[in-house]
């Protein structure tokens, strides 16, 4: 099967599609959103056919809304065609790290001093420091200004400690600090 306009074909173990063994080593991601919804619910899927940047067995974390059944997506069983865009976050290297890539980047978030009461601070921060600038011409260790609630936690297990990153897509992004 060829993937067309702008899509690639992955695989996805819809049973178990929060987890994935990679190298031998367990990872697993959130299975639930955090009562602020700041933590995306991504799935891990491998690559059947892709391209350059995303060759055959690339391990890829993406968004979660692709992979339900019966999905548009979805050509057969635990096969899916989906575009190549900012919905797919990161690769999964073998030592379980996210590498940014479609647009977004990956960062950790900057606290903002508030003037005024706020409950839940963290709900309004706009700001990450780079730590994965991806396929974007950011540069690493600077700081972005995003819109307000932009940015999502990935929250993901590997070997059985808890990772955390922050993510952003490029079009949310609103400009940088020097």
């Amino acid at each position: 099967m060829k993937a067309v306009n702008n899509r690639i074909l992955v695989k996805v173990n819809m049973e178990q599609k929060n987890s994935m063994l990679v190298g031998g080593i367990m990872l697993s991601t959130a299975m639930k959103f955090e009562t602020n919804y700041r933590e995306k619910s991504p799935v891990l899927a491998v690559v059947i056919e892709g391209d350059s940047r995303l060759p055959k067995g690339t391990i890829i974390c993406c968004h979660h809304n692709h992979f339900y059944s019966p999905s548009p997506y979805q050509l057969e069983n635990n096969l899916f065609s989906i575009p190549f865009n900012k919905t797919i976050f990161a690769t999964v290297t073998k030592n379980g790290n996210l590498n940014a890539i479609c647009g977004n980047v990956l960062g950790e978030r900057v606290k903002k001093n508030h003037t005024f009461h706020v409950e839940h601070p963290d709900f309004y921060v706009d700001r990450l420091l780079v730590k994965d600038k991806g396929w974007t011409s950011y540069k690493e260790d600077s700081i972005i200004i995003c819109r307000p609630n932009a940015p999502y936690d990935i929250v993901y297990n590997w070997n059985g400690v808890e990772r955390r990153v922050t993510k952003v897509s490029e079009d949310m992004i609103c400009g940088y600090l020097k």
